[in-house]
């Protein structure tokens, strides 16, 4: 596995990884439906960003939101 991961090229690589990286986006938005399921996918994208940024970033990034007008 090694060497076919070193045979990719860098564009390749960054492909992979953004797969990977919605894939997990996709497995916890499923996590989340389930536990959630009369929610909306706004919500339950506000869920996965404060799984994501901790509870204490989040609130942060609400209140600038906020603040501005946006949220």
């Amino acid at each position: 596995m090694d060497a076919w991961y070193r045979s990719l090229t860098p564009t390749e690589r960054g492909e992979l990884l953004r797969e990977a990286w919605n894939t997990g986006r996709e497995l916890q938005l499923a996590g989340l439906r389930a536990r959630f399921p009369s929610e909306s996918e706004e919500q339950l994208e506000l869920r996965l960003a404060e799984r994501w940024l901790g509870a204490e970033l989040f609130e942060r990034v609400m209140a600038h939101k906020r603040a501005r007008g946006l949220g």
